[in-house]
């Protein structure tokens, strides 16, 4: 049995720079203390909790997502 591959389909993945992933990260934090801040009323009105809240806001910089 013969396989081909052929070697001319080369995908580079780029990735952001470093300074793209701190300010990611950076903003991130930002809107989670904007998160943390909010009222109940306002907690209410997006369908999240202050728990929901508080979680959200003691995840460490560099965790984006779950």
């Amino acid at each position: 049995m013969t396989y081909y591959t052929d070697t001319g389909f080369n995908v580079t993945i780029q990735r952001p720079s470093i300074i793209a992933r701190i300010t990611a990260a950076l903003e991130l934090r930002k809107q989670r203390k904007a998160l943390y801040s909010l009222t109940e009323t306002q907690l209410d009105d997006i369908g999240l909790t202050r728990e929901d809240a508080i979680k959200e806001y003691a995840k460490p910089l560099w965790v984006y997502s779950a």
